[in-house]
């Protein structure tokens, strides 16, 4: 393999890493790649402890890393200011009863491996001189609330390494995400003003994908052959895009399954009504619509003042449909308001909208859709019924929402005619 100027070159070299982490790992894969002729890895853990991911330490085996568990430096040896070799002797225990990182040794186990160069890997910690001697701290690193990533520090939110101590990217990200919302909520306070309509996108219901539940498998990721890896390349390939899509549908929402019962909430949202309050005026759609961490609260002194609904157009029909089982104030199984525009006995325009059948009322779009520019029948009616539970799963004992759901759609075209 060749080396890029200015790289050393460790050609026949003799190179031991310190540590046990993915840190170590990564240095040890790279002495590989830059010729070291033999790399050991040397750490106090046993194989089952070593904090590196797995398939990390499996790679650095792949590419002949020799490992050394359970043991830890007592000396370096050095001549004439070189590196000559480091004495190690063994570790009995890294841990203490509860857990804590207390190593103990057996000094009269000792041994010495040669090497031209030491790495040491052994750690890291934050570097916290430049924050506030206000911030909370545990064990070198910033306390924060592990659900908002917030400090005790009014405004100030943490995430990463300098609140968990060494972890994935995956794990730093995550815990960004979380702070960004958080953030997202503190700004929102400090700024009361804020027109809910432009959250819409963020609050709108996600979306499922019943072709999660079918059997399926881990799509592994394509690498490099271990002779063509190279500390200038991904060992990884990544996914093509029908794999990156195969992967994804391997994944569901399981978000809340409370159901908003109101008879007014489906009506408001077919007729596209607009909510006037003292300090805002919002759409319906938005008005009623919740998602996670966010819902719409009226603030202190807010009141609802007016409703606004649009005037109707020529050849509008609407409707209200509720199934129950006891009086007609009870709360729906399924409800179904529809708001259709008619051309003749052809449907112009239509919303639809489900209550008691999700967290927040739902329009039918996909449904509506479909209406467009339809001259009703009773196979059209049947199909409008069928698209709208095709994306619907059910929770267990519950499917009979369903079938629900269909027959009132049915009704509430067909009856156009």
């Amino acid at each position: 393999m060749g080396v890029k100027q200015g790289r050393r070159d460790l050609s026949g070299s003799k190179v031991v890493v310190i540590g046990g982490g993915n840190v170590a790992v990564d240095s040890a894969i790279t002495a590989r790649r830059l010729g070291a002729g033999e790399v050991t890895m040397v750490c106090l853990e046993s194989r089952e402890e070593m904090p590196a991911l797995e398939r990390e330490i499996k790679e650095a085996i792949e590419e002949n890393v020799k490992l050394m568990t359970s043991w830890g430096p007592s000396r370096i040896i050095s001549s004439e200011a070189r590196v000559v070799s480091l004495e190690l002797k063994r570790c009995a225990s890294v841990f203490d009863e509860n857990r804590k990182f207390c190593p103990q040794f057996d000094e009269s186990t000792r041994r010495t491996l040669d090497a031209d160069m030491i790495i040491l890997a052994v750690g890291q910690r934050p570097e916290l001189s430049y924050v506030s001697p206000e911030l909370e701290t545990v064990i070198g690193r910033i306390r924060v609330d592990s659900s908002t990533q917030a400090t005790n520090i009014r405004g100030i939110f943490a995430g990463g390494d300098n609140t968990s101590g060494p972890a994935t990217v995956i794990e730093a990200l995550a815990a960004g995400r979380r702070a960004a919302a958080s953030i997202n909520c503190f700004l929102k306070d400090l700024d009361t003003k804020t027109d809910i309509e432009n959250e819409n996108r963020a609050l709108r219901l996600l979306g499922f994908d019943p072709s999660c539940f079918e059997k399926s498998s881990r799509t592994n990721m394509p690498c490099r052959p271990i002779i063509e890896r190279n500390p200038d390349s991904e060992d990884s390939l990544g996914f093509s895009s029908s794999e990156i899509e195969s992967e994804a549908k391997r994944c569901f929402n399981c978000g809340c399954v409370a159901v908003n019962p109101s008879d007014v909430a489906p009506a408001l949202i077919a007729l596209d009504a607009r909510i006037k309050t003292t300090k805002r005026t919002v759409k319906a759609e938005s008005f009623f619509m919740a998602g996670r961490k966010g819902s719409t609260v009226l603030e202190e002194g807010e009141l609802v003042t007016e409703i606004e609904i649009p005037r109707l157009r020529p050849g509008t029909r609407q409707g209200y449909r509720k199934f129950r089982i006891r009086q007609s104030i009870d709360f729906p199984i399924v409800s179904l308001a529809s708001v259709f525009v008619m051309n003749g006995d052809e449907i112009e325009d239509a919303r639809l909208v489900i209550g008691a059948a999700a967290p927040v009322p739902l329009r039918l779009v996909p449904v509506e859709d479909f209406l467009k520019g339809k001259k009703i029948s009773e196979q059209m009616a049947g199909e409008a019924a069928e698209i709208a539970v095709r994306q619907a799963t059910p929770l267990r004992k519950n499917d009979y929402k369903i079938k629900v759901t269909k027959a009132l759609v049915r009704d509430a075209v067909f009856e156009l005619l």
